[in-house]
């Protein structure tokens, strides 16, 4: 990850602003809660692995870009950084894939595309590159790794860009902070 192009950085620095910039409540945790008044029984285990799959993938896009890391051109993340990439991503798309689409779409009409076709999917191919990347350290400038890494964020960014809209222009929110 030496060598990384500072594009992909800049797209990773992206992602954690435009997540950085929305309003939060006025309270110390950053706990991610879903607001159904009474989740159908049906549902229950699809609320469940639907947190715990955006909380995860969360915790990957904050391992892969750590604090101060967005003014280095490139930079080196520890074995134990890497390992724990790598499994957050996959329980948390595993468990993403668990969701059915009823419950999502009981939530909001657009959901499921988004996070299937946005979260998702964006974070199955940052995984794919990473591992790519993590394979071949001395690719050069923008590996094909690097590139997948790229268009995952980039559909992170899409999905966290509606999920914000979507957040504060509904009656009910989603997750609060």
């Amino acid at each position: 990850m030496k060598n990384l192009f500072p594009f992909i950085f800049l797209l990773i620095a992206s992602l954690v602003v435009i997540s950085g910039c929305t309003e939060k409540p006025e309270t110390s945790e950053t706990a991610v809660t879903l607001e159904t008044p009474e989740v159908p029984v049906q549902y229950r285990n699809f609320n469940d692995d639907f947190k715990q799959s955006v909380m995860l993938l969360n915790k990957v896009r904050d391992l892969s870009n750590p604090q101060g890391s967005a003014n280095q051109i490139g930079f080196q993340l520890s074995k134990e950084t890497e390992e724990e990439i790598i499994s957050n991503s996959r329980e948390g798309i595993r468990l993403g894939k668990l969701v059915s689409d009823e419950y999502l779409d009981s939530i909001s009409p657009e959901l499921r595309y988004m996070f299937r076709n946005k979260l998702i999917k964006g974070s199955e191919i940052f995984y794919d590159g990473f591992v790519i990347s993590m394979k071949d350290k001395d690719a050069g400038i923008l590996s094909e790794g690097e590139q997948k890494q790229i268009q995952g964020v980039q559909l992170q960014i899409e999905w966290i860009e509606w999920f914000d809209k979507k957040a504060k222009s509904s009656s009910y929110k989603i997750f609060e902070d």
